[in-house]
């Protein structure tokens, strides 16, 4: 099957190449004869929102990749649902070359395993304990005798109250380059048995950061590590919360009944990369805090489980004050985790099933 490209940059096509496909450059629209039964890809650049329609019907025969670059959140809903209804492949903006062809191979129906050592961390919120929460996953895995490395991927916030040596923003220019080499992972800030880089300080840059660095960055930091650790925050508006909602093999949400309301949005703008409430797990954090709705009826709601309840502590502590009873959940958790990435075997299960 070939692939009629217009638009698309000249990187992407090539890492489509390299992955296997057939990529027809055009500079002009394809013949729908030649394109009949194959698959066209075309930008927001080349051909607006209002001319789709225009364009399904000129190629009713071809399979339509529509990659929309607008950048911002708001806008999402109204073109993905536009492609529904037209039968057209949606990619939202941000989506790097590895997710258009995780795409590719999506709609292609093509099943290639991609095993990653990433779990990344995302929050419903500021200030709900995403952070923490990170660190705690970190430690119990780094107890179990494995490499951890924690990265501080939170645009907008540092996750570390004091001013490091080394930070997310001072390795900006080596990300830029591309010269991340094993050594600098030694220089991170060693804590509780795993490796940790604060994020960035440097908060005007926000918006200057690439979705290329951030997956560069990520490949770099899980061929140095047996378990990756990412914590993006709760602000969805960068490009490593892009990259880590696409990358991570398991993607744990910090959240709390309380903040039902920003789960909603949440999850709709994880649908526009394809990911749904099953893709997730939810970690309550300040289980013991009573609200209205309970812990069970929000994730019911969503259709998603939850992992963990954490109980209030006091705040501007460096790590959870976990009982005995609770970090043993903790790490009963972890060993899941630890097998669902091959990187612990699978327990035995006790006692006899009918």
């Amino acid at each position: 099957m070939k692939i009629f490209s217009l638009g698309i940059d000249q990187l992407t096509i090539n890492d489509i190449k390299n992955a296997g496909f057939n990529v027809v450059t055009q500079n002009v629209y394809p013949d729908p004869a030649h394109t009949e039964g194959h698959m066209l890809m075309v930008t927001s650049d080349q051909v607006p929102v209002q001319a789709l329609s225009e364009l399904r019907y000129k190629y009713p025969s071809s399979m339509i990749l529509y990659l929309y670059l607008q950048k911002g959140i708001r806008g999402y809903q109204a073109v993905h649902m536009l492609c529904e209804s037209l039968g057209l492949y949606f990619i939202p903006p941000r989506s790097t070359s590895s997710a258009v062809i995780e795409k590719i191979r999506f709609i292609l129906e093509e099943d290639v395993e991609e095993r990653s050592n990433l779990v990344g961390f995302f929050g419903s919120g500021p200030g709900i304990g995403c952070t923490s929460v990170a660190k705690l996953f970190a430690r119990r895995i780094a107890a179990a005798g494995l490499r951890v490395l924690v990265l501080g991927l939170d645009l907008y916030d540092p996750g570390y109250d004091r001013k490091a040596t080394i930070s997310l923003d001072k390795l900006r220019p080596k990300l830029t380059g591309k010269m991340i080499h094993d050594e600098d992972f030694e220089q991170l800030i060693r804590q509780d048995g795993y490796l940790y880089l604060p994020g960035n300080y440097d908060y005007l840059s926000v918006q200057d950061y690439l979705e290329e660095e951030i997956e560069y960055f990520l490949a770099r930091a899980g061929a140095n590590a047996d378990v990756v650790i990412a914590d993006f925050g709760s602000i969805p508006e960068s490009a490593a919360w892009y990259v880590g909602m696409q990358k991570s093999s398991l993607r744990m949400i910090a959240t709390h009944p309380k903040h039902e309301h920003r789960l909603e949005p949440l999850f709709e703008l994880a649908g526009h990369i394809d990911l749904r409430p099953h893709d997730f797990q939810l970690i309550i954090n300040r289980s013991n805090v009573e609200e209205i709705s309970s812990s069970k009826n929000m994730a019911l709601r969503f259709g998603t489980e939850i992992l963990l309840e954490l109980p209030y502590y006091q705040p501007l502590q460096e790590s959870l004050p976990l009982g005995k009873k609770e970090l043993q959940h903790v790490d009963d958790k972890v060993h899941s985790l630890l097998v669902s990435m091959g990187l612990a075997p699978e327990a035995k299960k006790k006692g006899i099933f009918l």
